[in-house]
C-alpha cells in the first residue's frame, strides 16, 4: 500500500510539472502594423517561418470552422475525447491502416509543441495525458488561441494570422467563410495539401466543412452558395512592405520578432511614398537617386508617415539605407535655432539690421550662396532669404559653444564632436543632422508653441537617450515661426510662390556644401513635414539645393493633409511690447523719431539700443558738415541722419537708393573725425591670399577694392611703400604681388590712411 501510494504520489507531482510554463519558445517574425492594425510590413522569423505573435482573440468564422472539421466537442471534453478515440479505433481497424487519430485540439496542440514526434501509442498517450494538464492550465479560448497561432498551414506558414496574409493578403478577421474553411482544413494535412497543389482535394475538403457548417446553421442557403463558389488561392502572396526602413529601424532598437503597432498611416504612407516616386522620376534625369520623408503630428506627436529612401530597383543606388535616419550634412536648415536663441538673449529683435558684408573670420571667408551682399538687412530677411554672412556674424556674436551645447538640448543626436571642431561653420552645415531629429525638433517646437507636452511618440520609446528638451521660449519660437513664413526667395526662383499652398506654413530649407544634401522642414499648428533629398553615396550634384529638390515635395504632402486655416496663438503670457526703431529694428534710441511697437520674448534680457541714427550738426545752408571749431553755433543746423559704417553703407546703397549720405566736411573744418571714412574690402588685414593663374598660365592680378563713404574723393594706392596709382568713384585696383608677406597702404585726399598686412601664398 505504502508503494502505490509513493508511486501515486510521484506521479502527481510529475502530472502537477509535466507541462512547460511556456508551450511554444519559437521565434516569430518581425510584424509592423499601422495604427488601425493594418500591415505595414513582415520579416520572416529567425528560423525561416512566417509565424506571427499569437493574437489576442480567434476571429469567430475560424473559430467555427476549426471546431467543426477538427474537434466537435471540443467545449465540453477535458483534453481527450473519448468517443473519438473510439470512432479513430473503428476506422483504423475497418480500413486496416490508420486514417483517424482521435486526437482533439488540444491534443494537436501538444503534438505541435513537441514538434511532431513519430506516432505510437506510447506517444498518444503521452499527448493524452499532457493534453489533460493543458486543460487545468489554459481556457478554451486560449488552447484555441494557441493552435491558431502554431499550427502549419503548408509550405513555411505557420498559424493563422500569417497564413490569412499569405493566401489572401488581408488580416484574419476580414476572412470570409470560405476563406476560413479553406485555411482549417490545412492544418490537418499540410505536407499534402496547401493552396496552388493538390487543388481537388482541397476544394472538396473545404466544400464538405461548408456543408456541415451550413447544416448546423452557422450559415444561411444564400451564404452557402456564394461560399462555395469563391475560388481557392492561388501560391502563398508576398506579404506588403510599406515601410522597409521602419521595419529596419525597428529591428536595430531591439524589436526583431515581435508585433510592433505604429502610429503610422498606412493611406498617408503610401501616398507620402508615391509623391517622392514621382519626384525621384524627375530629379534622377539630374543623377539624384535618393530621398525621405517624414510626417509628424503635432497635436499627438505621432509619426504619420516615414519614408526612408525612394524605390529604386538598381542596388547601385543605395535604395537600401535609411536615408530618413542617416547623418547627413545639415546646410542652413539649423539657422531658425540659432534666430531663436538669438531672440532670447536679447541679441537681435526680429526687424533689427544685420551686417552682409565681406568677411573674414581667421581662415573662414563665408559667402551668399548668390554672391551678392546687402550691406546691411533685416535679420528676418536674413533667416527667410538664407542668407550665409548675417548668420555667421550672429553666431559669432552668440557663441559657437553656447549654440552647439544648445543644438544638443534640442535632441540633436550626432554632435560628436566639441564645438571648436565645427567653429562658425556650424550654421552653414558644418556639423551632421538626421531627418529624424528634425522632424523631432521641429514637432517638439510646434508642441510647446501649441501648449502642449512634447513627446514624439514612434521614436521616444525607442530611443530613450535621446530626449529633446526644447529650451526655447514660446514667444521666440513664435517670432521664428513668423520669420519662416515668408516664401519669397529672389535670390533662388521669382516663380518661388507657385509652390506655396493656400495654408500658413513656417518652413525653411537647406543646402550643403557641394551640393550634397537638400533639406526642406515645414511646420503648422497640425503638421510638420520634413523632407532629405540626396544621394546616399554623398555624391554632389549641380541644382540638388533645398529650394529646388526638397521644398516642391515638402509642400506637396502637406496637400495631402487636411487643410487646418488655424495658426499659431501669439502667446501674451510670454511676450511684451517694446518700442524699435523701424529704420534699425535696434530698441528705440535716443535720436529715433519713428518707431514701431514690437512683441519680444520675455526672455529677452538686453536688446541694443540704435545708435545708427546720429544728431549732425551742419553749416548755415545744410551743404556741409561742421563743428564748433569752424561754424558757430547759432549758425548750425542740427539734423538726424541714418549712417552706416563705410563698408555696410557701401553695399547697402547699391540696394537703397533712397539712402541719404552723410554730407562732407566743410573745407574749412580741420577737425573731422576721418577714422571712419573708408574701409579696405580686400585683402582683409593679416589675412593670406592666392593670385590666381590666367588660362595660358602665366600669372594673374587680384582685384583689391576699397569702400569709401563719399563720391568723388581720390584714393591713392602703395604697395610695399611703392605708389601704385590712384582710383575714383569705384575704388579697385589690380596688383599682382609676389609670393610672400607684403603691406598694402591706401591714402585718401584728405590724408586719412590705411595700412594692411597680407600674405600672398602659392
Amino acid at each position: 500500500m505504502s508503494v502505490y501510494r509513493l508511486t501515486l504520489a510521484c506521479f502527481l507531482i510529475w502530472y502537477l510539472f509535466c507541462l512547460p510554463s511556456d508551450l511554444f519558445q519559437n521565434s516569430t517574425s518581425t510584424v509592423l502594423l499601422d495604427k488601425d492594425g493594418q500591415l505595414l510590413g513582415a520579416r520572416i522569423a529567425k528560423d525561416g517561418q512566417w509565424r506571427f505573435e499569437q493574437s489576442d482573440s480567434v476571429p469567430y468564422k475560424f473559430a467555427q470552422c476549426i471546431i467543426q472539421f477538427e474537434d466537435r466537442n471540443f467545449y465540453a471534453h477535458p483534453g481527450i475525447s473519448a468517443k473519438g478515440i473510439l470512432r479513430a479505433i473503428v476506422q483504423n481497424a475497418r480500413n486496416k491502416k490508420r486514417v483517424s487519430g482521435g486526437s482533439t485540439i488540444t491534443m494537436q496542440l501538444i503534438r505541435i509543441m513537441k514538434k511532431n514526434p513519430p506516432r505510437t501509442y506510447s506517444e498518444k498517450i503521452y499527448e493524452m495525458i499532457l493534453a489533460t494538464r493543458a486543460e487545468l492550465s489554459y481556457s478554451k479560448d486560449e488552447i484555441l488561441g494557441m493552435y491558431a497561432a502554431n499550427a502549419p498551414f503548408g509550405n513555411n506558414v505557420v498559424g493563422l494570422d500569417a497564413a490569412a496574409w499569405r493566401y489572401y493578403g488581408r488580416p484574419s478577421y476580414r476572412l470570409s467563410w470560405a476563406e476560413c474553411a479553406t485555411l482549417a482544413v490545412l492544418p490537418n494535412a499540410p505536407g499534402l495539401i496547401y493552396p496552388g497543389r493538390n487543388q481537388e482535394k482541397l476544394l472538396a475538403k473545404r466544400n464538405r466543412l461548408l456543408t456541415r457548417i451550413h447544416e448546423i446553421g452557422l450559415i444561411d442557403q444564400t451564404t452557402y452558395e456564394l461560399s462555395l463558389s469563391e475560388p481557392l488561392p492561388g501560391k502563398p502572396l508576398p506579404l506588403p512592405q510599406h515601410a522597409q526602413h521602419l521595419m529596419d529601424h525597428m529591428i536595430l532598437k531591439g524589436k526583431e520578432g515581435r508585433t510592433i503597432q505604429t502610429s503610422i498611416s498606412l493611406n498617408l504612407q503610401e501616398r507620402t511614398k508615391r509623391l517622392l516616386q514621382i519626384h525621384s522620376q524627375v530629379l534622377r534625369d539630374n543623377k539624384i537617386f535618393n530621398g525621405a520623408v517624414i510626417v509628424s503630428s503635432v497635436k499627438t506627436g505621432e509619426v504619420l508617415a516615414y519614408v526612408g529612401n525612394t524605390e529604386v530597383k538598381d542596388e547601385e543606388y543605395s535604395a537600401f539605407v535609411d536615408c530618413a535616419n542617416a547623418p547627413r550634412s545639415s546646410g542652413s536648415i539649423l539657422k531658425p535655432l540659432l534666430y531663436a536663441a538669438s531672440l532670447d538673449e536679447g541679441l537681435i529683435t526680429p526687424e533689427m539690421l544685420v551686417t552682409d558684408v565681406p568677411s573674414q573670420f581667421g581662415s573662414f571667408s563665408p559667402k551668399n550662396f548668390s554672391g551678392q551682399f546687402e550691406g546691411a538687412i533685416p535679420v528676418n530677411k536674413a533667416l527667410s532669404r538664407s542668407l550665409n554672412v548675417p548668420m555667421v556674424h550672429l553666431l559669432n556674436d552668440y557663441g559657437v559653444s553656447k549654440f552647439h551645447k544648445l543644438l544638443k538640448q534640442l535632441g540633436f543626436s550626432t554632435l560628436h564632436q566639441p564645438a571648436r571642431h565645427y567653429g562658425l561653420s556650424l550654421i552653414l552645415g558644418g556639423a551632421e543632422t538626421k531627418l529624424t531629429d528634425l522632424s523631432r525638433v521641429y514637432t517638439g517646437m510646434a508642441q510647446k508653441l501649441n501648449g502642449q507636452k512634447q513627446h514624439y511618440a514612434l521614436f521616444d520609446e525607442l530611443d530613450e537617450k535621446n530626449r529633446s528638451s526644447i529650451t526655447l521660449s514660446r514667444g521666440a519660437i513664435f517670432s521664428t515661426f513668423e520669420a519662416m513664413v515668408e516664401v519669397n526667395r529672389p535670390d533662388e526662383d521669382n516663380n518661388w510662390r507657385i509652390f506655396s499652398s493656400s495654408r500658413k506654413i513656417a518652413w525653411k530649407t537647406g543646402t550643403s556644401f557641394g551640393f550634397r544634401d537638400a533639406w526642406a522642414v515645414g511646420v503648422t499648428p497640425d503638421y510638420v513635414v520634413a523632407v532629405w533629398i540626396g544621394n546616399a553615396d554623398g555624391e554632389g550634384r549641380p541644382g540638388l539645393t533645398g529650394v529646388k529638390a526638397a521644398a516642391p515635395l515638402m509642400f506637396d504632402v502637406f496637400r495631402q493633409l487636411p487643410n487646418s486655416k488655424n495658426w499659431f496663438s501669439l502667446p501674451m503670457a510670454d511676450m511684451k511690447v517694446e518700442n524699435v526703431c523701424r529704420q534699425s529694428g535696434y530698441k528705440q534710441g535716443k535720436y529715433c523719431t519713428k518707431v514701431v511697437p514690437t512683441f519680444l520674448p520675455k526672455s529677452e534680457r538686453s536688446a541694443k539700443v540704435c545708435t545708427y541714427h546720429q544728431l549732425i550738426h551742419l553749416d548755415r545752408t545744410g551743404t556741409y558738415r561742421v563743428d564748433s571749431d569752424c561754424e558757430e553755433v547759432f549758425n548750425m543746423q542740427h539734423r538726424v541722419f541714418f549712417v552706416l559704417p563705410s563698408l555696410m553703407e557701401h553695399y547697402y546703397r547699391l540696394n537703397h537708393p533712397d539712402y541719404v549720405v552723410l554730407p562732407p566736411y566743410s573745407p574749412k573744418c580741420l577737425s573731422e573725425d576721418r577714422s571712419g571714412s573708408f574701409t579696405v574690402v580686400y585683402p582683409k588685414r593679416n589675412s593670406r591670399i592666392y593670385v590666381p593663374r590666367e588660362i595660358d598660365g602665366t600669372k594673374g592680378r587680384s582685384i583689391f577694392e576699397v569702400a569709401h563713404r563719399h563720391n568723388g574723393i581720390r584714393v591713392f594706392w602703395h604697395l610695399d611703400d611703392q605708389y601704385i596709382g590712384e582710383s575714383m568713384e569705384i575704388h579697385q585696383m589690380a596688383m599682382n604681388p609676389s609670393v610672400g608677406k607684403h603691406v598694402l597702404t591706401v591714402i585718401d585726399e584728405k590724408g586719412v590712411s590705411q595700412r594692411i598686412p597680407f600674405e600672398v601664398i602659392k
